[in-house]
């Protein structure tokens, strides 16, 4: 159902060990360069994000389906206490941070008190799925992780920030149709918004029954890839990717990835697995899938009908660059992931 394919698992992480601690807010504002990509479980990724919240001066609009961790939440409000002209909007969706709960299950609700601090909350049966920062209207942290122990310290997340004003505005703008318009459900099909290497769809788009345009972009995607596709995704259970991947592996394209646990036995995976693709099972919750070492597409979305209803947004970078930093980030994951029990004598 819905749920299941954009829930992660329960928020318990694994390793116990110094990376799960939260550091401390920066006292200044850090160094964050844009188009480099962090990634969890190293401290990286919330590194990063702390230094971004450290940096904000006017303005934090965030949007998150889960905040299970008080770390994040506490740095806005010690920023806030720093910073008395900072505002703070936030979206976040019903289902993982109820209403009236006051910040027990959901710790960024225990901000909804302060003066400066206004949230609104998707109470629709689909998703508002987003994992995704805008800084003082300039930049952008857009990723895979969701403000949790589990997401920044036991599984593998990507994230980069963005400065391209025509996609930090596209963000923006998506975030104002939640917040401002209190809009979640589907809007017309428009096109992708484009600025430097990167492209970035939103839906949910009308109909939101039919595929979003990044699901056939990317089917489109592996239908084109000449030498490889490799992937790392936590739900999947829609079978006209892997379909595509097994047209292009019949043509001589190398096809490889990782799934998550919950979903190693769902069709997708199992019909890459049968016909003797290497599919490894680990702890991911990227979204993420490489064309021919050049095409690199992430964001927040599962590959699931589920997130054509869900408010999602799928990005993608032409960039060779950035293409190689996510494949070694791919290539560690992959290394580390296991072989499904089922396989290992194939």
């Amino acid at each position: 159902d819905a749920l299941r394919d954009a829930r992660v698992r329960a928020d318990v992480p694994r390793d116990a060990g110094p990376r799960c601690v939260c550091p401390p807010l920066p006292t200044t504002c850090p160094s964050i360069p844009a188009d480099t990509p962090t990634f969890s479980p190293e401290p990286a990724l919330l590194e990063q994000v702390l230094g971004l919240v450290a940096c904000a001066d006017q303005s934090l609009h965030i949007a998150l389906y889960e905040t299970l961790w008080d770390c994040v939440p506490n740095a806005i409000r010690a920023r806030l206490d720093a910073d008395p002209d900072l505002t703070v909007q936030i979206v976040v969706d019903n289902e993982d941070c109820p209403v009236g709960d006051g910040g027990s299950l959901c710790p960024i609700r225990a901000l909804e008190g302060h003066p400066r601090v206004t949230l609104v909350a998707d109470d629709r049966s689909s998703l508002m799925h987003h994992k995704f920062m805008v800084v003082d209207g300039a930049r952008v942290w857009v990723g895979s992780a969701n403000s949790s122990q589990q997401s920044y310290c036991n599984d593998a997340n990507d994230a980069v920030v963005i400065s391209e004003p025509a996609v930090v505005a596209a963000f923006e703008g998506e975030f104002q149709r939640m917040f401002r318009d209190r809009a979640f459900g589907p809007t017309a099909p428009t096109a992708p918004a484009t600025g430097g290497p990167y492209t970035v769809h939103f839906s949910p788009r009308t109909p939101s029954t039919t595929a979003a345009p990044w699901f056939t972009d990317m089917i489109a995607a592996v239908a084109g890839a000449r030498t490889s596709v490799e992937f790392m995704i936590s739900s999947w259970t829609r079978t006209e990717l892997s379909d595509a991947m097994l047209a292009a592996r019949a043509r001589g394209v190398m096809v490889r990835g990782v799934v998550a646990p919950n979903y190693i036995n769902d069709a997708p995976a199992v019909a890459l697995r049968s016909a003797g693709v290497a599919v490894r099972v680990g702890d991911v919750h990227s979204k993420l899938l490489l064309v021919d070492g050049e095409i690199v597409v992430t964001g927040s979305a599962n590959w699931s009908a589920s997130a054509w209803a869900n408010n999602e947004n799928s990005l993608w970078i032409r960039d060779a660059n950035a293409a190689s930093t996510y494949a070694t980030f791919f290539n560690r994951e992959f290394l580390r992931a296991s072989v499904p029990v089922m396989d290992r004598d194939r």
